[in-house]
């Protein structure tokens, strides 16, 4: 028996392989039938598909297997146009053999001679009195189309000087500030909470304090995140729907993406009695007897966390990059039928509820209709972008923002100088918005 990753998933030949167990969605198509090739190389072999049932993918396949194993595998998704991504392999081909100025536009595209002069500027690149463009160093190790190239930090353990964990600069900001209490699982599965000491960037490390196996403490960061398009990339896209003269307006743009952690809460959670009435000024508030004292209503034993301290940083942490994002827009038409649409959710659930709105449902409530539905639609696609595309849902985030009076969403590539998943959105959003619908339409949670 061979228990493997992803490395024998192509490259290896292993004839006497007879049966092949797979756990879980590999990420796509593409993965799924490199790994099923493993066996029945010599004979006859078999297949068994394991799907996690926490994953929305996992679920959809197993309810549809016709579709895992008969479905066109992804497409690849990438633009080596892109301004950053240009600009390395331009500075990268530079320092490997000089490059005549004559040559730019033939080898690189039209945009060559201003990322080039941008490089200059940049004393990336020279121009030698020849007229040819060279370069010193090894920029090559900064590219990679697929994932970010940012920082990654070590989480050590202090006293052991182990490496418990890897993650990526803006997580870290998130989860690893100074103060911070981060959860580990150890081998037996156990959750173990240390806290973070201090957070080095120049180093690329944390340091973790032990904390404890039994915490009630938790942090929760404050995060900012914002999107300033600097130029578009292409012309508007007009989608239409199935609503009478609903628009969707599509633009792509490069934008500068910054993520910035403004401080924290620290909170403990705890066990008791609470009011359930969300009306009421003791909603989930820790109250002892076995009734409100202002609403009477009964109470409900639930988990009560309580704010500690709230804590700002003097300087926030953070992480600035560039990349493709996708502007979507609505318009009036589809605005009035979306309120419309939330308007009749609200009231079948006062109905259903005896006037009381479940704590899932209370941003029908809290945001404007054309906000939650874009909020809505962003987390649904992002679940589904491995169904379109070769690409994780990793690759790619959303935000809504409000402007004024316009509601505006964003997608938006995780990486610095974009990896390709926005774009396909950009280039073909009906095909992502039905496969989300699938994955939707197979969840059983009531609110879906």
């Amino acid at each position: 028996m061979i228990i493997s990753t992803s490395s024998l998933e192509a490259g290896i030949d292993l004839p006497e392989l007879d049966c092949c167990l797979i756990r879980g969605f590999p990420g796509s198509l593409m993965s799924f039938w490199q790994r099923v090739g493993r066996a029945g190389r010599k004979q006859h072999g078999l297949v068994i598909y394991l799907p996690l049932g926490q994953n929305p993918i996992d679920v959809f396949y197993a309810r549809h297997p016709e579709q895992l194993l008969s479905g066109e595998v992804e497409c690849a998704a990438f633009n080596p146009d892109y301004p950053t991504i240009l600009g390395k392999h331009l500075e990268c081909a530079c320092i490997e053999s000089s490059l005549a100025l004559k040559e730019l536009n033939t080898r690189f595209g039209k945009a060559a001679g201003a990322v080039a002069d941008s490089l200059l500027q940049q004393n990336k690149i020279f121009l030698s009195n020849n007229g040819k463009l060279w370069g010193r160093g090894y920029p090559h190790k900064d590219i990679n189309i697929r994932s970010s190239t940012q920082t990654s930090i070590s989480l050590i353990e202090k006293h052991t000087g182990e490496i418990l964990e890897i993650m990526s600069l803006p997580l870290a900001h998130r989860e690893v500030f100074p103060q911070a209490v981060y959860m580990v699982q150890d081998e037996s599965g156990q959750l173990i909470a240390y806290r973070s000491e201090s957070l080095n960037e120049e180093k690329g490390e944390t340091l973790l304090a032990f904390l404890g196996k039994d915490t009630d403490l938790f942090t929760e960061a404050e995060s900012e995140l914002d999107i300033q398009p600097l130029s578009t990339l292409a012309e508007s896209k007009i989608i239409p729907t199935k609503i009478k003269d609903g628009r969707l307006r599509l633009t792509l743009v490069w934008g500068e993406i910054t993520n910035s952690v403004t401080g924290y809460r620290l909170m403990k959670r705890t066990y008791g009695m609470t009011c359930k009435n969300q009306r009421c000024a003791n909603y989930k508030k820790p109250l002892e007897g076995k009734s409100c004292s202002l609403c009477k209503r009964s109470l409900s034993s639930a988990e009560v966390t309580k704010l500690q301290k709230e804590v700002a940083f003097e300087e926030p942490y953070v992480t600035k990059y560039q990349a493709p994002c996708v502007l979507v827009e609505i318009n009036e038409p589809l605005q009035k039928a979306l309120q419309i649409q939330v308007n009749k959710y609200k009231q079948e659930i006062m109905t259903s509820t005896g006037g009381e709105v479940p704590e899932q449902y209370q941003t029908l409530w809290t945001s404007s209709a054309d906000f939650t539905a874009l909020h809505s639609i962003q987390h649904q696609i992002v679940k589904a972008v491995p169904l379109v595309v070769l690409s994780s849902s990793l690759d790619v985030d959303g935000i809504v923002t409000q402007k004024g009076s316009r509601t505006i969403g964003y997608f938006f590539d995780t990486c610095s100088g974009g990896n390709g998943a926005a774009e396909a959105i950009f280039s073909d959003l009906p095909n992502f918005a039905a496969k989300a619908y699938a994955l939707a339409a197979e969840c059983d949670c009531e609110a879906g």
